[in-house]
């Protein structure tokens, strides 16, 4: 192809499109095409107000260039702020959202088209973005961090097609009340078991290099800065105590502190599984913080030796590993919960001084019982540990920690998690399943307005609309909570709203950068909002953490079936064929995915071998009955496929998300699908929220359609 005639160029490159535009039509063309010609010539206007060139604008997409980075993104925010206002006078299910991915690159301009990587990156960047929302690229952040005063949160790094090296990609914060900017590059991961609260030791200060003392019950004193990060790791402090017999009441100190500090709004506290998987590490505070994705870390030792105690805590910037501050505290075991109550007031009024956020909140429901304190750290650290004898000891810890105060509600939180772990390898299930329901049942007695009471009351309800506001009231508790974030981003997935789940699972993965399973529930987040790619590198990141990939082999199966790209589907049925997956008998049971491969040609037979598959006991759990599902819908056995479902869920919650994967479109064609959501409630959630999410939409008063 000659050249003659094409200009190169460098120039900043805005790419928009709608945000469910093809249902939108579906529901009312007339209304949709009005609405998206009188929002084309808005936008077209802005950008000829801010100095930018219409490029081209087929169907619902717009792509522009502007000479200057600072502009595009200026034209950018405005055009969402614009559309968010016309939007509002609009019904739910018929506001028009745009996304909006903005890249500096090097273009081939032929006349008035333009050509090249940085129109293509523009493009992918763009279908990261929330609806509403824009993302741009880091050489457009980097020529614009310091020059608009907004406010920008660093997604990670993403492969592009066609395009060699990873996209670094920043989400400009459109909310209103968003705070400064979160700019780290970090690497998002997760899992972590249930919070409590207290807090504990250290204050929290952000400023330049000054390190200051203060004497006990003393104001602080604080070095002002600008702007100050909004990332910090806790890590475990260190057992200096003689015997070396107090590492479970060093880990306890830690996170303590951490879980307080995510009671606080504004602020990422990057979890226990994460933060701890560096015990004994001898890496430096540096690579710790690089792998974390972090700025700041909280660090600390606890010698302790009969009814005396000395914590010593200090705060590390990581880009230089110089002390911001540090303090020691010696004092009688008596007094610790008195420490911990004046070192948390001097981190909430450091945290209000340094960086705006809200206050450090303190959750009812912790003792004051030293025996009892000290049992229910025992208990916990053995609840975290493989292996049924940690956890029978765990239970008899935590059994005494809540006999010795009755009113413990953080403990009896606890002993519900470790009857919980029990019931997944202990005999008894049956008994342990009766314990942990009247623990939590005692939980929402003692402190209702906790967070981890409201997301207990949220799982029993059976009223969808009530089930949301406890999760968003929990949330108002504590925003950083992992639990809370994981249960509503299920939530939202179950309800059919996976665009919205996307950011809490997105949230997790950065709350929690080095466990497997936050990559696991993102990458099915992304399956169900229909990004096979996006959910394929989020499984596959999972792997990297876990020692156990059968579930995630089978996730990326399910991902190739979606694609029907028949090379991964053989390469991933290889992987999970014959595994002990859901403890089936292979010897005496046929495999269903084995099986299923071997007619990949025969199509006209898999109707005939997956009914006998419903009829074998050891596929007669939900999860088995899931996967019968998943072949029934790729061999257009849609029928088969919902009886699968139907036979699959017990409750309301167990597989719900599922039904809402690509792979089951055509199921979610059939009348009887519908009576399916009737039966679960979820037709009369839609209206009473008017939240019809992202697959179905009303037809009349009485009826509804699916995607």
């Amino acid at each position: 192809m000659t050249t003659e005639g094409f200009q190169r160029k460098l120039t900043a490159i805005l790419s928009a499109d709608v945000v469910g535009y093809s249902r939108l039509m579906g529901e009312d063309e007339e209304a949709t095409v009005q609405t998206l010609h009188k929002y084309k010539q808005m936008i077209f206007g802005l950008i000829e107000h801010h100095k930018g060139r219409l490029v081209d604008s087929p169907g619902d997409n717009i792509l522009a260039e502007f000479t200057s980075v600072v502009d595009a993104v200026r034209c950018g925010v405005q055009i969402q702020e614009d559309l968010k206002a016309n939007n509002e006078g609009l019904p739910e299910n018929r506001k028009m959202e745009f996304r909006i991915g903005i890249n500096i690159g090097d273009v081939i301009q032929d006349g008035d088209r333009i050509y090249g990587d940085g129109v293509n990156v523009a493009a992918r960047i763009e279908s990261l973005a929330d609806p509403g929302g824009i993302c741009i690229s880091r050489t457009a952040y980097d020529q614009v961090k310091s020059k608009i005063n907004i406010d920008y949160e660093y997604l990670g790094e993403y492969e592009v097609k066609n395009i060699k090296e990873p996209v670094r990609v920043y989400r400009i914060r459109m909310e209103p009340e968003a705070a400064p900017a979160i700019v780290k590059e970090k690497r998002p991961r997760l899992m972590i078991w249930q919070r409590v609260a207290l807090a504990v030791v250290v204050i929290f200060i952000l400023g330049a290099v000054a390190i200051w003392y203060f004497s006990f019950r003393q104001a602080p004193v604080v070095v002002e800065v600008k702007e100050g990060p909004k990332t910090i790791a806790v890590l475990p402090f260190t057992d200096l105590s003689p015997e070396k017999d107090q590492e479970y009441f060093a880990d306890g100190i830690a996170e303590e502190l951490l879980n307080s500090l995510t009671r606080i709004r504004d602020l990422t506290v990057i979890a226990r599984t994460s933060s701890f998987s560096f015990k004994g590490t001898s890496k430096t505070i540096q690579e710790i913080a690089s792998v974390l994705g972090v700025e700041y870390i909280l660090e600390g030792s606890v010698r302790k030796a009969g009814n005396a105690f000395r914590i010593t805590a200090q705060l590390v910037r990581a880009m230089d590993s110089s002390h911001l501050w540090s303090n020691t505290y010696d004092r009688e075991l008596k007094d610790i919960f008195d420490v911990q109550a004046d070192i948390a007031k001097s981190v909430a009024d450091a945290m209000q001084i340094t960086l705006g956020v809200g206050e450090l909140g303190r959750a009812p429901g912790m003792t004051r019982n030293i025996a009892a304190y000290d049992a229910y750290l025992a208990g916990r650290s053995l609840r975290l540990q493989p292996g049924r004898e940690n956890i029978s000891q765990a239970i008899e810890k935590l059994e005494q920690a809540v006999a010795l105060d009755p009113d413990f509600a953080i403990g009896w939180n606890e002993l519900g998690n470790a009857y919980g772990v029990a019931f997944a390898f202990i005999p008894e299930r049956e008994e342990f399943i009766a314990k942990r329901e009247a623990a939590f049942s005692r939980i929402v007695e003692l402190a209702p307005e906790t967070d981890f009471a409201l997301v207990i009351a949220a799982s029993r309800s059976g009223d969808w609309v009530e089930v949301e506001r406890l999760y968003k009231k929990a949330l108002t508790v504590a925003p950083a909570n992992y639990e809370t974030n994981y249960e509503y981003g299920w939530f939202l997935n179950y309800v059919g709203r996976p665009t919205e789940a996307m950011d809490y699972f997105q949230r997790i993965v950065r709350i929690e950068p080095l466990a497997s399973g936050p990559h696991l529930d993102l990458g099915m987040t992304y399956e169900l909002s229909g990004n096979i790619n996006a959910a394929t590198k989020a499984t596959k990141k999972a792997i990297e953490f876990t020692n156990e990939p059968t579930v995630y082999n089978s996730n990326l199966l399910v991902l190739a079936l979606e694609e029907n790209n028949r090379a991964l589907i053989d390469e991933y049925a290889a992987l999970v064929v014959n595994s002990e997956l859901l403890g089936i008998n292979k010897s005496d049971t046929r495999d269903l995915n084995q099986v299923m491969h071997d007619l990949l040609d025969k199509p006209k037979e898999a109707g005939s071998e997956l009914r006998h598959f419903l009829t074998y006991p050891a596929y007669n759990n939900w999860m088995n009955r899931l996967g019968i599902a998943t072949w029934a819908s790729y061999f257009g056995e849609h029928e088969l496929a919902l009886q699968a479902f139907r036979e699959s869920i017990g409750s309301a919650e167990s597989g719900m998300n599922f039904i809402w994967r690509p792979i089951h479109k055509g199921m979610r064609q059939l009348p009887g699908f519908k009576d399916l959501v009737r039966e679960w409630g979820l037709v009369d959630y839609w209206r009473k929220s008017g939240k019809w999410g992202d697959f179905c939409h009303p037809v009349g008063e009485d009826d509804f359609e699916c995607e």
